[in-house]
């Protein structure tokens, strides 16, 4: 059975784990050209007539206030917003630092200002993403400590100028592996001016779920599907997990990849995510206007309404067990210790001319269940479920019937409550 490490996650981490789902937006001059946020320095563009871009940055339907409501009605308690990637361009004012920031852009506006604003107004976590790899400044291949100065200086204006953030979300470090990018002062940054914000800092897709220092609050796993997060990093502090993935194969828009993967995918991702105690960033890469892509408002939508029918085996809860049976995937426990069995694999019960292997019996088993149960319903319309309980030795089979006809949920969670 999982069980959490000893060490007790101080409060922060804590309250991030049990937020459970982020947004991630990606966001910048790549999204007017939609070719995907390395366009830059993939596809050898010239680095003079990329920046004139700023040019035409005007951001016409960026609309912050929009952007968070949608990514509360997909159920993000978080959301993660490139305030520079890779490509150098500030989404904010940089106080002077560059004049190639959104001030200095045809819109004239400081985007990561807007984007708090609104994240306050609806209760979300506002995280700020920063990169520290840069294709734009000079000095980081010229100068690199004065580069550093430059990255500091940078996150030093976000901590002061917007008010409370949630997080920061860091990304680049992998790309300088034998440099020393003196962290620990760009973090004291953030712990003096924003003491309760989390720290991540993304190790790439080459070093999933490693912990390089420890004033990093979680462990990335980019893309990742891992079987188990080690909480407990340096033995000196609970750290938390991360997964992260986009919709199709890249971060920033790209309108010609149409590998988009499938909703069942990403809802199985989520509950993946949740079983081994991790959170999970959902990314979506915004139109060059500002505006969310019509297929990223639908997927958004369709996450949202699983998530709404599921949230109390989502949020605020942690792993408990893990199964092999049939389609079982796994089980985690809430607050309160109800139990909450996720189920894949189930048809849908109705005439048999329409649909199939919804109408039998659908037994699904698990272990290391040995209180007593009072009952066990589905989260989707509150019907009880049938089950057998052997609890000297822990073994639960319950009958998972199948959807009812007009509904089909992917997976479908049912809820153990015990005898008190």
């Amino acid at each position: 059975m999982n069980s959490y490490p000893k060490i007790i996650p101080i409060k922060r981490i804590r309250n991030y784990e049990n937020m459970g789902v982020g947004l991630f937006i990606h966001w910048g001059l790549y999204s007017l050209l939609g070719k995907g946020e390395w366009t830059e320095l993939i596809h050898n563009r010239d680095k003079k007539n990329y920046e004139k871009l700023i040019q035409k940055f005007t951001a016409t339907h960026f609309d912050a206030n929009k952007i968070v409501q949608s990514a509360k009605k997909m159920g993000a308690k978080y959301i993660v917003l490139t305030s520079k990637h890779h490509e150098g361009f500030f989404l904010y004012d940089s106080k002077g630092l560059s004049n190639f920031d959104s001030i200095h852009s045809a819109a004239k506006r400081d985007f990561i200002k807007e984007f708090v604003n609104a994240c306050h107004k609806e209760n979300i976590k506002p995280f700020i993403y920063m990169a520290t790899y840069d294709w734009h400044t000079d000095n980081y291949e010229k100068n690199f400590e004065d580069y550093l100065k430059y990255l500091r200086k940078s996150v030093d204006i976000l901590c002061s100028n917007y008010g409370k953030i949630g997080g920061f979300w860091f990304d680049g470090n992998w790309n300088k592996k034998e440099a020393n990018w003196e962290m620990d002062k760009l973090y004291e940054i953030i712990r003096k001016k924003q003491p309760e914000a989390i720290i991540i800092n993304n190790t790439g897709l080459k070093k999933r779920g490693i912990l390089e220092n420890e004033n990093v609050d979680v462990l990335t796993y980019e893309r990742g599907n891992p079987k188990s997060i080690n909480h407990i990093g340096n033995g000196k502090k609970y750290v938390a997990g991360e997964i992260s993935l986009t919709l199709n194969k890249h971060w920033g828009l790209a309108t010609d990849d149409i590998n988009y993967k499938s909703p069942a995918e990403i809802i199985k991702s989520i509950v993946q995510a949740r079983c081994v105690g991790a959170n999970i960033l959902i990314n979506i890469g915004l139109n060059g206007d500002g505006s969310i892509p019509r297929f990223s408002q639908d997927y958004m939508m369709i996450i949202g309404k699983w998530l709404k029918t599921n949230s109390s085996a989502i949020y605020s809860v942690k792993p408990f067990g893990l199964n092999n049976f049939n389609h079982t995937l796994n089980m985690v426990k809430d607050k309160n210790n109800s139990l909450y069995l996720f189920i894949d694999g189930l048809g849908n019960v109705g005439n048999d001319n329409v649909v199939l292997g919804g109408e039998g019996t659908n037994l699904r088993s698990f272990t290391n269940i040995y209180k007593p149960i009072s009952k066990i319903t589905w989260l989707d319309n509150n019907q009880d479920l049938k089950f057998m309980h052997d609890k000297s030795n822990g073994f639960l089979t319950i009958d998972a019937n199948g959807f009812t006809y007009g509904s089909n949920w992917i997976i479908r969670v049912a809820k153990v409550q015990f005898k008190s």
